[in-house]
């Protein structure tokens, strides 16, 4: 406590040392506390007012300092500037932000003008209740506060030694007595969103100490209208708008021009017949709302609703009677309304003071609710109350019955729609039928439909008439033509449907005056009277068109659904169709599921599921076939048809066939079946096993031809020949033709021997022999010579690889003599003209030195193991060895030729090699073509281009 007066004084002193010495002319300070209705529970604005003598200076200001007295702490400074005046009295409000009882609060003011600053008066104080309190108290309590709002609440101790608990919210301290809550915007303990409660809890006391606030809004109340409903007085009226959330004694209070009224509840005013104002205003704890209004109320007259209504109704109108309560009423132009069921009446009535209306239009037998409201005429403000009264229409005759026909079987079936309440204008007593077929009228009970009549006998159209009867009597009678087998060379086909219902279309028939008809009955539903339709009045297009919806189809059922045209005599038919509004599985199985075998398959067959238990559109058949002993699904097939071939091997099969529909499938219908084995099977097998080896051995053969050298080289390769040891001989006879028609022939040896020698390298000896002439003869011709003899010994290469000494001249002739091309040629065993006709036997052909000349073209080769090339031209082609002895008019083609077993003149010695065979060009001009040989190597004697044998050679081997 002595620090804080020492630090006050502190404070005074360097004050008064800032100032200059201005006389304080501050006068009659007085502090106080805003009075309010609820400022005892916690006061919030103090109060501060003073006089100052001094008006020298227009304008001045003031410093005025708000401090906590017992901790001397500064909680407010402001400088304020005020306008001197006469009276130099000033006031000045400061709201805290805590209760003001919380603790003492002292105020100082100085002034400042233009030219000085006085000093300070001395405190003046507002004293709290901390200083006398003698209880415990919480500030603020029992106080309203705007939702939202940040309120400090404080707790008075009773003693400067009392203590809070420690889980109190009252945290700081601001006097010895005195503690506050930190600011929050929602209060502690919330009972509800507009009330709270607030405790202090002191330690070693009983009982807490504490306070209840509440929250809400200001009034919101709006659109305030004043009107007069009596022509004498003006009632008023507003709107809440936003609640205010306070109720009892802290909710809005209400004045109208000055008088309290309660919500829209005010006493009535006086009616003035001119512009009036009125004003409302709407207060509560946390502000106040006005609100006016302005207008002339002899032009806002709102009627009260009419008295003592009644009625008088008749079929087809009625007149409602009332009367008013307020006279004033009487002399007043009007116009009223009438309401129907819950419509405006079309039609709006007016005149002065009226009390009455017909209404006409109405349906026979029919009830309504009338309700009657009117309103000012001339000036119009608002319909008035309404007044209400219920009545019902008297009976009158029935409209006509819709009827329609349905054919079963043997007879014809007359049916008709009951008729609605609307339609029947009363309570139906029945129904009257004529037809032209009998004399007297046909009465039917009230709640009969459906009326049987025998057609079988009939071959012309019938006319029905049909009329329903109420008390009021008949109905206009409904005119029916039923026609004889309408449905005569009509097809039916299938729809589908649309959305459980059917959409059905058909084209516009010329000569329909009435309209269409659209018939609908379940297929296999043989009930009599079971057909519904539906009649169109008229197409808007070229293509008609109706929705049938699903309401009126059972699902799973098969409905037929027909179209006929409205005409001037019986209907037509133009179109019938068949099909299922909602699809299901089918109920049952295919009937008679029969197989039988025939050859290697097995027809099976069976008939479909019986009509009424398809339940939908059969799309096809599943057929699943199963091995009976190993249980495994051979194959599963669909197909439309009801029956289907199958191939199957012999042994014992389980056939299951299944219905199925666009939702699923029908019940298993199973059959069994042996499938044995035929003698045809049997044939059949082995002619296709046997066909099958015979393409394989074809296919086979025809490979290895095609590819015969390929495997001969594979599986027969050449092996070349050792050289023949020992001595041996050989003999041949070398024939030249000469002139004047003889041929001059020469026999020649040629020995082996076991050592060559140096004029003899390959260990050959050329020996001629004498040379006798013959007269000249074809060369192949079979020509007997004297010296010749059969070879006991033939060998084709006695010298492999032999190397002649020389090459051997082959003269060209340009004309041809004997071509050979692309063919292999049997050669004969060559023999002396003693002892020819060997066996036949190939050979490659051998290259001929005789007189004839050879011609060679289109390719050159060499001459084999020879030491010295002759160039040869020859085409790309192997050709076979002529056979020698005979005609050269032979064409041979195709074949491969061993080397002929002879010797003869030419002593052929012959090689292992294939060459391309030149073409001989000789008189015969046969063709060979395509085939190879191998090309021996000749050993013939050197010849000139005279086709004469050289003397000096002759004798010597030679190579060709």
């Amino acid at each position: 406590m002595s620090v804080w007066l020492l630090s006050a004084l502190l404070v005074s002193l360097i004050e008064l040392a800032e100032q200059d010495g201005l006389p304080l002319s501050i006068r009659d300070v007085k502090v106080s506390e805003e009075k309010t209705e609820t400022s005892k529970d916690g006061a919030w604005v103090l109060n501060v007012e003073w006089t100052d003598e001094n008006n020298e200076f227009e304008k001045v200001s003031y410093d005025i300092e708000i401090i906590h007295t017992e901790q001397m702490r500064t909680v407010h400074f402001e400088n304020i500037h005020v306008k001197a005046e006469k009276s130099s009295h000033y006031h000045w409000k400061w709201t805290s932000p805590i209760p003001l009882q919380c603790t003492s609060h002292s105020v100082r003011l100085r002034r400042r003008d233009q030219l000085r600053i006085s000093e300070w008066t001395s405190y003046l104080t507002y004293t709290g209740q901390d200083q006398n309190s003698l209880t415990s108290q919480v500030y603020p309590r029992n106080q309203v506060f705007l939702i939202g709002s940040n309120i400090t609440f404080c707790c008075i101790l009773k003693t400067e030694k009392a203590s809070l608990n420690n889980l109190s919210k009252f945290v700081i301290r601001i006097s010895n007595r005195t503690y506050i809550t930190e600011t929050h915007k929602d209060p502690f303990s919330r009972t509800s969103e507009y009330f709270s409660d607030v405790d202090c809890e002191v330690k070693n006391e009983k009982s807490s100490s504490g306070a209840s606030v509440f929250f809400g809004y200001p009034p919101d109340d709006q659109n305030l209208t004043c009107i007069t409903r009596d022509l004498s007085s003006v009632e008023c009226q507003w709107k809440l708008g936003r609640k205010t959330q306070l109720y009892g004694t802290r909710a809005t209070n209400y004045t109208l021009n000055g008088r309290k009224c309660e919500f829209n509840r005010c006493d009535p005013l006086e009616l003035k017949k001119q512009i009036t104002n009125w004003t409302l205003i709407a207060r509560n704890a946390l502000g106040e709302k006005i609100v006016t209004d302005t207008g002339d109320p002899t032009h806002r007259v709102w009627l009260k609703a009419p008295h003592n209504i009644s009625h008088a109704a008749h079929a087809r109108n009625a007149t409602v009677h009332w009367s008013w309560s307020v006279t004033e009423y009487a002399s007043l132009l009007m116009i009223c309304q009438v309401m129907l069921n819950g419509n405006i009446y079309n039609k709006t009535f007016s005149g002065k003071g009226l009390a009455s209306v017909v209404l006409e239009h109405l349906q026979p037998f029919t009830k309504y609710t009338a309700k009657v409201s009117c309103g000012s005429h001339e000036h119009f403000f608002q319909w008035g109350d309404w007044s209400e009264i219920t009545f019902t229409t008297k009976e009158d005759i029935p409209e006509l019955v819709d009827v329609w026909i349905q054919y079963s079987e043997n007879h014809t079936y007359i049916q008709w729609k009951p008729l609605s309440h609307q339609q029947s204008h009363g309570i139906i007593s029945g129904y009257k039928l004529t037809m032209n077929t009998i004399k007297s009228p046909v009465n039917i009970g009230a709640n009969e439909l459906c009326y049987s009549i025998a057609s079988e006998n009939e071959k012309n159209n019938q006319i029905i008439k049909l009329s329903a009867k109420n008390s009021a009597g008949l109905s206009p009678p409904s005119v029916l033509i039923v026609p004889h087998d309408p449905g005569k060379g009509v097809s039916i086909s299938l729809i589908n449907s649309t959305n459980g219902g059917f959409e059905v279309f058909w084209k516009i028939y010329p000569n329909s005056t009435c309209g269409y008809v659209v018939e609908w009955f379940p297929t296999y539903n043989k009930t009599q009277c079971a057909v519904d339709w539906k009649k169109i009045p008229e197409c808007i297009e070229d293509l008609c068109q109706t929705w049938i919806p699903p309401v009126e189809f059972k699902a799973g059922e098969r409905y037929t659904i027909s179209v006929f045209a409205c005409t001037n005599g019986a209907p037509v038919l133009l179109q019938r169709s068949e099909g299922y509004a909602i699809e299901q599985e089918p109920q049952g199985t295919v009937q008679n599921l029969h197989g039988q075998q025939n050859g290697r398959n097995v027809e099976l067959s069976w008939k479909e599921v019986a009509l009424d238990q398809q339940k939908g559109i059969i799309l096809g058949y599943k057929v699943k076939i199963t091995h009976s002993e190993s249980k495994k699904v051979i194959k599963t097939i669909e197909t439309k048809a009801c029956e289907v071939i199958l191939p199957l091997d012999p042994g014992s099969y389980i056939f299951t066939v299944r219905a199925f529909t666009s939702v699923g499938e029908s019940e298993d219908a199973i059959l069994t079946m042996n499938v044995e084995t035929t003698i045809d099977q049997m044939l059949a097998a082995t002619l296709v096993g046997c066909s099958a080896a015979t393409l394989v051995f074809i296919i086979i053969t025809v490979l290895c031809y095609r590819k015969r050298e390929w495997l001969k080289d594979l599986l027969y390769p050449d092996i070349p020949e050792p050289k023949l040891a020992g001595k041996w001989t050989t003999q041949g006879i070398y024939c030249t033709q000469m002139t004047e028609g003889y041929v001059k022939c020469e026999i020649q040896e040629v020995h082996g021997s076991d050592h060559p020698t140096s004029e003899n390298p390959h260990g050959l000896d050329h020996h001629c022999s004498k040379k006798p002439l013959f007269p000249a003869q074809p060369l192949y011709y079979n020509t007997t010579f004297p010296c010749a003899k059969k070879l006991t010994s033939i060998i084709e290469n006695p010298s492999y690889n032999l190397t002649t000494p020389g090459p051997v001249d082959v003269v060209q002739t340009s004309k041809p003599l004997l071509e050979m091309q692309d063919s292999y040629l049997p050669a004969s065993k060559f023999a002396q003209p003693v002892c020819h006709s060997e066996q036949d036997s190939y050979l490659p052909a051998p290259k001929f030195v005789q007189p004839l000349s050879i011609a060679v073209e289109d390719t050159y080769i060499f001459a084999p193991t020879s030491g010295k090339t002759t160039p040869i031209h020859v085409e790309d082609t192997y050709l076979p060895a002529p056979k020698f002895g005979q005609a050269p008019s032979i064409h041979v083609e195709d074949t491969h030729l061993p080397a002929p077993k002879s010797v003869q003149q030419f002593s052929i010695l012959v090689e292992d090699t294939y060459l391309p065979a030149p073409k001989f060009v000789q008189p015969s001009n046969n063709l060979v073509q395509d085939s190879y040989l191998p090309a021996p190597k000749f050993i013939q004697p050197n010849f000139a281009q005279n086709n004469v044998i050289d003397k000096n050679t002759a004798g010597k081997p030679q190579s060709a």
